[in-house]
């Protein structure tokens, strides 16, 4: 998937690395994204939106609604199921059913908010194996911000990788940029003009006219916070960063070669705040373990 879970400014910012220019945007955003990814793992849930239509295979030993327990989920847009026996099938004849999501208060759209986990699915009987396919949006949640910034000039084509833009919101690359139902990611930003990687996590390319608005999605704190910060491996930002950024040598024990070289030493940049995702003993005693999902606890 291509998103990050902080942008290049925050993590430039006097707050992260405390550095200028722009010599390094492309390695220090193509780590930002490994690091989302190790998140991604290390919670074993994963913070941005996909969409997608995703298949479950479901046994029925009575009659009644059938309980489903999902990967999070933030929204359904269609679900359909099998017949019975009909689930080892090729070409399966596919019909509709109602559903129940749970928790129902999840509010899976609100900055708040977490994502549904289970389903209760229609009424059905007998003692059957049959498939559930769920078309919708998959994540922790989907919190957009208003960025009060519309899209200039002609808007944006089809197959246009770039866009003008209006607005006083500092939109940086590693922001993923809701344009309608389209999800944008932005890859470079030179005055009005944005750069982005069209149609990403599963959504559809479209035509966007001149003044369609711009939403930023926004993710968890202390999810935002791993991902950014990362100062044993870039030094400790200012002259540090001088040091061991500019030639990505194997300094202070970094390991040189791929981004993916450099984000493995992102799992020790977290004594603080992979407490906040994880604690092994605390458990679910402490709030901020929401964010890592552990298979059987459910939500």
């Amino acid at each position: 998937m291509t998103n990050a879970y902080c942008d290049l400014a925050t993590l430039k910012s006097g707050g992260g690395l405390n550095i200028a220019g722009g010599s390094h945007d492309r390695r220090l955003l193509a780590l930002l994204e490994e690091a989302s990814r190790l998140i991604d793992g290390y919670c074993n849930r994963h913070f941005y939106v996909l969409v997608a239509a995703r298949q479950f295979e479901t046994h029925r030993r009575s009659a009644g609604p059938q309980q489903l327990l999902v990967p999070d989920l933030v929204r359904v847009d269609g679900m359909r199921v099998t017949g019975p026996t009909q689930a080892q099938d090729d070409d399966p004849a596919w019909t509709s059913a109602s559903y129940q999501l749970f928790p129902r208060n999840a509010a899976p759209d609100k900055p708040w908010g977490r994502p549904h986990t289970r389903m209760s699915i229609g009424a059905a009987g007998g003692d059957a194996r049959s498939l559930v396919e769920i078309s919708g949006r998959w994540g922790y949640r989907e919190a957009l911000e208003d960025t009060g910034m519309v899209l200039a000039g002609a808007g944006l084509g089809l197959t246009d990788g770039a866009m003008t833009v209006e607005g006083g919101f500092p939109i940086a690359p590693g922001h993923t940029l809701a344009v309608g139902d389209e999800q944008v990611y932005v890859t470079a930003v030179e005055g009005q003009q944005v750069t982005v990687k069209r149609a990403v996590n599963g959504s559809s390319a479209a035509v966007h006219e001149e003044g369609a608005s711009l939403r930023v999605y926004r993710y968890p704190g202390p999810v935002q916070e791993a991902a950014c910060t990362c100062r044993p491996c870039f030094g400790t930002g200012g002259a540090g960063w001088a040091t061991v950024g500019p030639a990505l040598a194997p300094a202070r024990g970094a390991p040189a070669g791929s981004p993916r070289a450099w984000a493995a030493r992102w799992k020790t940049c977290w004594p603080t705040t992979a407490s906040l995702l994880y604690s092994p003993g605390g458990l679910r005693s402490q709030a901020a373990l929401r964010f890592k999902f552990i298979p059987g606890l459910g939500e």
